[in-house]
Protein backbone atom coordinates (compact mmCIF):
# COMPACT_ATOMS: atom_id res chain seq x y z
CA UNK A 1 0.00 0.00 0.00
CA UNK A 2 1.53 3.08 -0.84
CA UNK A 3 1.57 6.00 1.62
CA UNK A 4 1.09 9.60 1.10
CA UNK A 5 0.05 12.06 3.93
CA UNK A 6 -0.30 14.73 1.29
CA UNK A 7 -3.42 12.58 -0.01
CA UNK A 8 -7.25 14.08 1.01
CA UNK A 9 -9.94 11.78 1.25
CA UNK A 10 -10.65 12.24 -2.63
CA UNK A 11 -7.26 10.89 -3.44
CA UNK A 12 -7.65 8.24 -1.40
CA UNK A 13 -10.88 7.12 -2.66
CA UNK A 14 -9.44 7.34 -5.62
CA UNK A 15 -6.76 4.89 -5.03
CA UNK A 16 -9.79 3.01 -3.22
CA UNK A 17 -11.88 2.50 -6.25
CA UNK A 18 -8.49 1.42 -8.66
CA UNK A 19 -8.05 -1.16 -6.02
CA UNK A 20 -11.63 -2.05 -5.79
CA UNK A 21 -11.71 -2.27 -9.43
CA UNK A 22 -8.37 -4.54 -9.58
CA UNK A 23 -9.79 -6.87 -7.11
CA UNK A 24 -7.03 -5.85 -4.46
CA UNK A 25 -9.33 -5.80 -1.57
CA UNK A 26 -7.90 -5.48 1.36
CA UNK A 27 -5.77 -2.65 -0.18
CA UNK A 28 -8.72 -0.98 -1.37
CA UNK A 29 -10.06 -1.62 2.21
CA UNK A 30 -6.99 0.53 3.68
CA UNK A 31 -7.07 3.33 1.12
CA UNK A 32 -10.62 3.62 1.98
CA UNK A 33 -10.08 3.77 6.04
CA UNK A 34 -7.65 6.54 5.39
CA UNK A 35 -10.02 8.46 3.00
CA UNK A 36 -12.46 8.14 5.96
CA UNK A 37 -10.17 9.27 8.90
CA UNK A 38 -9.22 12.54 6.23
CA UNK A 39 -12.98 13.18 5.85
CA UNK A 40 -16.17 11.75 7.13
CA UNK A 41 -17.72 11.05 3.64
CA UNK A 42 -20.72 8.87 2.23
CA UNK A 43 -18.39 7.74 -0.83
CA UNK A 44 -15.61 6.84 1.52
CA UNK A 45 -17.72 4.66 4.16
CA UNK A 46 -19.24 3.19 0.50
CA UNK A 47 -16.48 2.29 -0.97
CA UNK A 48 -14.85 0.49 2.66
CA UNK A 49 -17.83 -1.02 2.87
CA UNK A 50 -17.56 -2.99 -0.85
CA UNK A 51 -14.12 -3.66 0.03
CA UNK A 52 -15.36 -5.44 3.60
CA UNK A 53 -17.86 -6.97 1.82
CA UNK A 54 -15.42 -8.51 -1.22
CA UNK A 55 -13.37 -9.54 2.12
CA UNK A 56 -16.36 -11.81 3.47
CA UNK A 57 -16.53 -8.96 6.85
CA UNK A 58 -20.21 -8.71 6.79
CA UNK A 59 -20.51 -6.90 10.09
CA UNK A 60 -18.02 -4.19 9.30
CA UNK A 61 -19.44 -3.71 6.37
CA UNK A 62 -23.27 -2.87 8.01
CA UNK A 63 -21.52 -0.36 10.02
CA UNK A 64 -19.60 1.41 7.53
CA UNK A 65 -22.62 1.61 5.51
CA UNK A 66 -24.92 2.68 8.43
CA UNK A 67 -22.73 5.43 8.80
CA UNK A 68 -22.60 6.28 4.74
CA UNK A 69 -26.71 5.73 5.50
CA UNK A 70 -26.70 8.39 7.86
CA UNK A 71 -24.36 10.88 5.63
CA UNK A 72 -26.67 10.03 2.59
CA UNK A 73 -30.30 8.38 4.04
CA UNK A 74 -31.84 8.95 0.45
CA UNK A 75 -28.93 6.14 -1.14
CA UNK A 76 -30.31 3.52 -3.22
CA UNK A 77 -27.10 2.49 -3.33
CA UNK A 78 -26.75 2.17 0.20
CA UNK A 79 -29.99 1.01 1.43
CA UNK A 80 -29.64 -1.86 -1.12
CA UNK A 81 -26.62 -3.07 0.16
CA UNK A 82 -27.14 -3.15 3.51
CA UNK A 83 -30.67 -4.70 2.57
CA UNK A 84 -28.19 -7.53 1.25
CA UNK A 85 -26.53 -8.04 4.51
CA UNK A 86 -29.33 -7.70 6.77
CA UNK A 87 -31.38 -10.47 5.30
CA UNK A 88 -34.08 -7.94 3.70
CA UNK A 89 -35.70 -9.06 0.90
CA UNK A 90 -36.62 -5.50 -1.52
CA UNK A 91 -39.12 -6.97 -4.77
CA UNK A 92 -36.08 -5.42 -6.90
CA UNK A 93 -32.84 -3.69 -6.68
CA UNK A 94 -33.66 0.12 -6.84
CA UNK A 95 -32.55 1.90 -10.15
CA UNK A 96 -29.65 3.67 -8.38
CA UNK A 97 -28.17 0.94 -7.43
CA UNK A 98 -28.11 -0.32 -11.07
CA UNK A 99 -26.87 2.52 -12.64
CA UNK A 100 -24.35 3.40 -9.96
CA UNK A 101 -22.92 -0.55 -10.96
CA UNK A 102 -22.61 -0.16 -14.70
CA UNK A 103 -22.83 3.33 -15.77
CA UNK A 104 -19.11 4.00 -15.46
CA UNK A 105 -18.30 0.60 -16.78
CA UNK A 106 -20.03 0.90 -19.80
CA UNK A 107 -17.03 1.68 -22.06
CA UNK A 108 -14.75 -1.30 -20.55
CA UNK A 109 -17.50 -3.80 -19.37
CA UNK A 110 -17.31 -5.98 -22.42
CA UNK A 111 -13.88 -6.30 -21.69
CA UNK A 112 -14.12 -7.09 -17.91
CA UNK A 113 -16.71 -9.66 -18.63
CA UNK A 114 -14.64 -11.36 -20.94
CA UNK A 115 -11.75 -12.28 -17.73
CA UNK A 116 -14.79 -13.19 -15.69
CA UNK A 117 -16.05 -16.12 -18.51
CA UNK A 118 -19.35 -14.74 -18.61
CA UNK A 119 -21.25 -17.26 -20.59
CA UNK A 120 -24.71 -15.58 -20.27
CA UNK A 121 -26.00 -15.03 -24.07
CA UNK A 122 -23.93 -18.49 -24.91
CA UNK A 123 -26.17 -20.30 -22.20
CA UNK A 124 -29.38 -18.71 -23.61
CA UNK A 125 -28.59 -19.25 -26.89
CA UNK A 126 -27.90 -22.74 -26.67
CA UNK A 127 -31.17 -23.34 -25.39
CA UNK A 128 -32.50 -21.50 -28.70
CA UNK A 129 -30.58 -24.13 -30.63
CA UNK A 130 -31.67 -27.28 -28.19
CA UNK A 131 -35.34 -26.21 -29.22
CA UNK A 132 -34.43 -26.36 -33.29
CA UNK A 133 -34.88 -22.60 -33.75
CA UNK A 134 -34.35 -21.90 -37.40
CA UNK A 135 -32.32 -19.04 -38.32
CA UNK A 136 -34.64 -17.82 -40.70
CA UNK A 137 -34.48 -14.29 -39.41
CA UNK A 138 -38.02 -14.63 -38.40
CA UNK A 139 -38.93 -13.48 -34.78
CA UNK A 140 -39.33 -10.28 -32.99
CA UNK A 141 -37.25 -10.33 -30.21
CA UNK A 142 -37.02 -8.11 -27.37
CA UNK A 143 -34.05 -8.14 -25.21
CA UNK A 144 -34.57 -7.31 -21.39
CA UNK A 145 -31.87 -5.73 -20.14
CA UNK A 146 -29.67 -5.81 -23.05
CA UNK A 147 -26.76 -3.85 -21.37
CA UNK A 148 -23.76 -2.81 -24.48
CA UNK A 149 -25.69 -5.89 -26.31
CA UNK A 150 -23.46 -9.02 -25.39
CA UNK A 151 -27.07 -10.76 -25.15
CA UNK A 152 -28.36 -9.65 -28.11
CA UNK A 153 -25.55 -10.39 -30.94
CA UNK A 154 -26.69 -14.62 -30.97
CA UNK A 155 -30.02 -13.85 -31.84
CA UNK A 156 -29.53 -10.90 -33.87
CA UNK A 157 -29.97 -13.66 -37.17
CA UNK A 158 -33.22 -15.50 -35.72
CA UNK A 159 -34.61 -11.84 -35.80
CA UNK A 160 -37.13 -10.07 -37.92
CA UNK A 161 -36.68 -6.98 -35.12
CA UNK A 162 -34.72 -7.10 -32.20
CA UNK A 163 -35.46 -4.38 -29.63
CA UNK A 164 -33.42 -3.42 -26.67
CA UNK A 165 -34.17 -2.47 -23.27
CA UNK A 166 -32.21 -0.73 -20.06
CA UNK A 167 -31.92 1.55 -17.96
CA UNK A 168 -28.31 2.99 -17.65
CA UNK A 169 -27.43 4.99 -20.66
CA UNK A 170 -24.29 4.73 -21.19
CA UNK A 171 -24.75 0.99 -21.80
CA UNK A 172 -27.11 1.53 -24.60
CA UNK A 173 -24.45 3.94 -26.12
CA UNK A 174 -22.54 0.98 -26.58
CA UNK A 175 -25.28 -1.15 -27.48
CA UNK A 176 -26.21 1.44 -30.17
CA UNK A 177 -22.93 1.09 -31.61
CA UNK A 178 -23.08 -2.71 -31.86
CA UNK A 179 -25.53 -1.90 -34.87
CA UNK A 180 -27.81 -4.76 -34.42
CA UNK A 181 -30.65 -3.69 -32.57
CA UNK A 182 -34.05 -2.00 -34.86
CA UNK A 183 -34.93 -0.17 -31.44
CA UNK A 184 -33.61 0.92 -28.06
CA UNK A 185 -35.35 1.86 -25.16
CA UNK A 186 -33.95 3.53 -22.24
CA UNK A 187 -36.18 2.68 -19.51
CA UNK A 188 -36.57 -0.13 -16.14
CA UNK A 189 -38.07 -3.48 -17.84
CA UNK A 190 -41.48 -3.81 -16.09
CA UNK A 191 -42.09 0.14 -17.20
CA UNK A 192 -41.01 -0.89 -20.75
CA UNK A 193 -43.14 -3.90 -20.09
CA UNK A 194 -46.46 -2.15 -19.24
CA UNK A 195 -46.28 -0.10 -22.33
CA UNK A 196 -45.45 -3.36 -24.78
CA UNK A 197 -48.51 -3.93 -27.55
CA UNK A 198 -49.80 -7.10 -26.74
CA UNK A 199 -48.71 -10.45 -28.36
CA UNK A 200 -45.60 -7.62 -29.99
CA UNK A 201 -43.03 -10.26 -29.19
CA UNK A 202 -41.95 -13.53 -30.04
CA UNK A 203 -39.22 -13.94 -27.83
CA UNK A 204 -38.39 -12.42 -24.77
CA UNK A 205 -34.70 -12.47 -23.48
CA UNK A 206 -32.53 -11.68 -20.18
CA UNK A 207 -29.44 -12.52 -19.69
CA UNK A 208 -27.59 -11.75 -16.64
CA UNK A 209 -30.76 -9.08 -15.77
CA UNK A 210 -33.13 -11.35 -13.28
CA UNK A 211 -30.44 -10.91 -10.48
CA UNK A 212 -31.88 -7.37 -10.19
CA UNK A 213 -35.20 -8.57 -9.71
CA UNK A 214 -36.14 -10.59 -6.84
CA UNK A 215 -40.19 -10.70 -7.13
CA UNK A 216 -40.87 -11.93 -10.61
CA UNK A 217 -44.57 -12.54 -10.54
CA UNK A 218 -45.23 -9.19 -12.14
CA UNK A 219 -42.82 -9.82 -14.70
CA UNK A 220 -44.14 -13.19 -15.97
CA UNK A 221 -47.38 -11.76 -15.82
CA UNK A 222 -46.47 -8.90 -18.23
CA UNK A 223 -44.36 -11.16 -20.77
CA UNK A 224 -47.63 -13.49 -20.81
CA UNK A 225 -49.64 -10.44 -22.43
CA UNK A 226 -46.91 -9.05 -24.54
CA UNK A 227 -45.32 -12.58 -26.21
CA UNK A 228 -47.61 -14.17 -28.71
CA UNK A 229 -49.41 -17.72 -28.37
CA UNK A 230 -46.15 -20.21 -28.44
CA UNK A 231 -43.77 -17.17 -27.54
CA UNK A 232 -40.40 -17.80 -25.48
CA UNK A 233 -38.83 -16.59 -22.27
CA UNK A 234 -35.06 -17.36 -22.11
CA UNK A 235 -33.52 -16.09 -19.24
CA UNK A 236 -30.53 -16.84 -16.90
CA UNK A 237 -30.62 -16.82 -13.39
CA UNK A 238 -28.25 -17.09 -9.81
CA UNK A 239 -28.78 -20.47 -8.59
CA UNK A 240 -31.34 -20.46 -5.24
CA UNK A 241 -31.83 -23.50 -2.97
CA UNK A 242 -34.99 -25.23 -3.01
CA UNK A 243 -38.11 -23.77 -1.36
CA UNK A 244 -35.88 -20.37 -0.94
CA UNK A 245 -37.88 -18.37 -3.36
CA UNK A 246 -35.22 -15.03 -4.14
CA UNK A 247 -32.79 -14.54 -2.08
CA UNK A 248 -30.81 -10.98 -1.85
CA UNK A 249 -27.19 -11.69 -1.35
CA UNK A 250 -24.31 -10.08 0.01
CA UNK A 251 -22.81 -8.98 -3.86
CA UNK A 252 -26.39 -7.07 -4.13
CA UNK A 253 -27.61 -9.75 -6.97
CA UNK A 254 -30.51 -12.02 -6.13
CA UNK A 255 -30.82 -15.38 -6.44
CA UNK A 256 -33.84 -17.74 -7.50
CA UNK A 257 -34.91 -21.08 -6.65
CA UNK A 258 -36.45 -23.52 -9.50
CA UNK A 259 -39.53 -23.96 -7.92
CA UNK A 260 -40.45 -20.60 -7.32
CA UNK A 261 -39.43 -19.83 -11.12
CA UNK A 262 -42.19 -22.77 -11.76
CA UNK A 263 -44.74 -20.85 -9.43
CA UNK A 264 -44.42 -17.84 -10.75
CA UNK A 265 -44.58 -19.23 -14.16
CA UNK A 266 -48.29 -20.31 -13.00
CA UNK A 267 -50.68 -21.95 -15.88
CA UNK A 268 -49.12 -18.75 -18.09
CA UNK A 269 -45.83 -20.54 -19.17
CA UNK A 270 -44.29 -23.73 -19.10
CA UNK A 271 -40.95 -25.26 -18.92
CA UNK A 272 -39.23 -26.22 -22.30
CA UNK A 273 -35.68 -26.58 -21.36
CA UNK A 274 -32.85 -25.74 -19.06
CA UNK A 275 -29.36 -25.77 -18.93
CA UNK A 276 -26.76 -25.40 -15.74
CA UNK A 277 -23.43 -24.06 -15.79
CA UNK A 278 -21.00 -21.86 -14.35
CA UNK A 279 -22.46 -18.15 -15.48
CA UNK A 280 -19.13 -15.80 -14.48
CA UNK A 281 -15.81 -16.62 -12.41
CA UNK A 282 -15.14 -13.73 -9.83
CA UNK A 283 -12.36 -13.86 -7.41
CA UNK A 284 -11.15 -17.74 -7.95
CA UNK A 285 -15.22 -18.82 -6.91
CA UNK A 286 -17.52 -20.13 -10.28
CA UNK A 287 -20.87 -18.64 -10.05
CA UNK A 288 -23.54 -21.49 -10.64
CA UNK A 289 -26.15 -20.27 -13.07
CA UNK A 290 -28.94 -22.18 -15.00
CA UNK A 291 -30.58 -20.65 -18.02
CA UNK A 292 -34.26 -21.15 -18.83
CA UNK A 293 -36.69 -21.74 -22.39
CA UNK A 294 -40.14 -20.82 -20.72
CA UNK A 295 -42.96 -21.11 -23.20
CA UNK A 296 -46.11 -19.53 -23.17
CA UNK A 297 -49.03 -21.69 -22.99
Amino acid sequence: MQHDVTLDAIGWEQRGIRALEAGCHAEAEGYFAKAVVKADRALSWLGLAMSQIDLNRSAAAVASLQRAQALAPQSGVVSHLLASLQGDKPERAPPAFVNWLFNSRAPTFDRHLARLGYRGPEMLHQLAINAGWPVDGGRRILDLGCGTGLSGVPFRPYAARLDGVDMVPAMLEQAQRRGIYDSLQQNELHAALDTALPLSYDVAIAADTLIYVGDLSVLFEQLASALAPGGSFLFTTEMGAPGSGFTLRPSGRYSHAEDYLLACAGDMFRLEGRGEGCIRVEDGRMTPGCAYHFIKD
